[in-house]
């Protein structure tokens, strides 16, 4: 009979700690080391990381279709020589080889040789994407939101209400790892509103004294609403620091909310369910640290593929240097971003910083020739204290034949029937043409009327563009 394949015996943790740092040995060493100790680090990972991935059928037929033998890239330095991926190629592969693709590396049967789990996309975009995670990438996603945590200023004894359900998606098991396994901090796995109620949830925090929250910034804010019904001042639950997704927050509206709601810090962080968390806020919030021992960034142009220098915007391609099932190598996260020119930050690190994570490129839409990108329409509508700060694009092809144009109505919630929506449509109106570069339409709705299309305050990811065109009917 085979043995069980026990997790804690077949893990070579010592080994993972060595190339992945715990979050206290991370803060004091890798964090602090100069560009070119880190880049020799990423080298050495990157060549094992490789080698393996030639053995993998996807990788391995891909680079050969582009010309490609083992030996003709050896470093990082020849990384552009290997094509870009995405989750378009994975779809395909899984298409192709169903139900995992084979691109994983793994399929089921091999758990019976070590541990394998399942996690998937949000879905989004689409149906959720399967992912595998053996021992390495299930503990590195761990060590890398501790290590976050860690900086931003969590501490052993500290208590974490975690409002986001441990489910197929990453980030509640990234916070209950990082809490349970690594930072000696209590994790209480609440799950979002619809597995325990809002109110309960704030009777947890209060009792059991929780001092540090860590969700999506949008049910953290219904959070704060649920203790001020019950006659709570989310203020005086004393919580330390707020973890949280703030994405194209670029004016800070959204963090200021939050650290009013709660007089606490709010920390801003970027991260996918294949990587991890891939950036975070140090208390000094002078843009997003990289693990770099996780991953080796680059930034490309949307249309052409070519790499971009800091300060441009373009998407992240991804190169993980841990992960094995499945390797990710040039994988284009469709995610916009701009990197911070190289320096040392404030808190003492020079590793590479990037921007708030900007949006999606692949919710992109061309409007009279210019690309407009709906979470650019964030500081307008959370600048505005006639809104509830929730909106949704919707986008319409109107007329036909050579005369069709396609055009965007914005809808944004306004806080209540006495606001004047005339003069709030006309004031959006002009501070839209002005961000995005191009006139739209604005809608204003009944405050909590567009809940169900963006499943803002909900679980998972807020949506925030609706595409009603002919093939391309989808919500992102």
């Amino acid at each position: 009979m085979q043995p069980i394949p026990n997790y804690f015996r077949l893990t070579d943790f010592e080994a993972i700690f060595r190339d992945h740092p715990l979050p206290e040995e991370y803060e004091q060493g890798m964090f602090r080391w100069p560009p070119e100790r880190v880049y020799a680090h990423q080298e050495r990972l990157f060549s094992e990381v490789l080698a393996r991935a030639w053995n993998n059928p996807f990788y391995s037929r891909i680079w050969r279709v582009a010309g490609l033998e083992p030996g003709d890239v050896s470093g990082l330095a020849d990384l552009d020589k290997l094509p870009i991926v995405s989750s378009d190629d994975f779809k395909r592969e899984i298409e192709a080889n169903p139900p995992f693709g084979l691109h994983q590396g793994v399929g089921p049967a091999d758990s019976a040789r070590h541990p394998l789990k399942l996690q998937s996309s949000g879905g989004t975009t689409g149906r959720p994407r399967p992912t595998f995670f053996g021992p390495l990438e299930w503990e590195v996603q761990g060590i890398q939101t501790a290590r976050a945590l860690h900086i931003q200023g969590a501490r052993p004894g500290d208590v974490m209400l975690i409002p986001v359900t441990l489910t197929t998606s990453n980030l509640g098991w990234c916070y209950f790892q990082a809490c349970y396994y690594y930072l000696g901090i209590v994790p209480i796995t609440t799950g979002s509103g619809v597995v325990t109620p809002s109110r309960r949830q704030i009777e947890y925090a209060q009792t059991w004294g929780a001092n540090i929250l860590g969700a999506f910034p949008e049910y953290l804010l219904v959070l704060a609403k649920a203790a001020e019904d019950m006659g709570i001042d989310p203020r005086s639950l004393g919580m330390k620091l707020i973890s949280t997704y703030l994405g194209p927050d670029t004016e800070g509206h959204l963090r200021r909310d939050l650290e009013d709601s709660w007089a606490a810090p709010a920390y801003d962080n970027y991260g996918s369910h294949e990587i991890g968390l891939v950036s975070f806020e140090c208390q000094a919030k002078q843009g997003l640290h990289f693990s770099e021992d996780t991953i080796f960034v680059q930034v490309t142009d949307i249309e052409s593929g070519a790499v971009m220098p800091a300060g441009e915007t373009g998407n992240l391609v991804a190169t993980s240097l841990h992960r094995r099932y499945p390797p990710l190598i040039r994988y284009n996260m469709l995610d916009l971003v701009r990197l911070l020119p190289a320096g040392r930050c404030e808190c003492g690190s020079q590793s590479r910083r990037m921007d708030h994570f900007l949006g999606r490129s692949d919710d992109m839409v061309k409007l009279r020739g210019t690309n407009v990108f709906p979470m650019a329409c964030l500081n307008a509508v959370q600048s505005d204290r006639r809104t509830t700060g929730q909106w949704l694009c919707v986008v319409d092809r109107v007329g036909g034949g050579r005369n069709a144009r396609d055009e965007m109505t914005v809808r944004v919630e306004s806080v209540s029937s006495d606001v004047a929506a005339d003069s709030l449509r006309q004031d959006l109106e002009k501070r839209l043409r002005e961000d995005l570069g191009v006139r739209v339409t604005v809608d204003v709705v009944a405050a909590a009327s567009l809940a169900e299309l963006t499943n803002h305050g909900r679980e998972g990811k807020v949506r925030r563009l609706l595409d009603r065109r002919p093939g391309y009917k989808r919500l992102y």
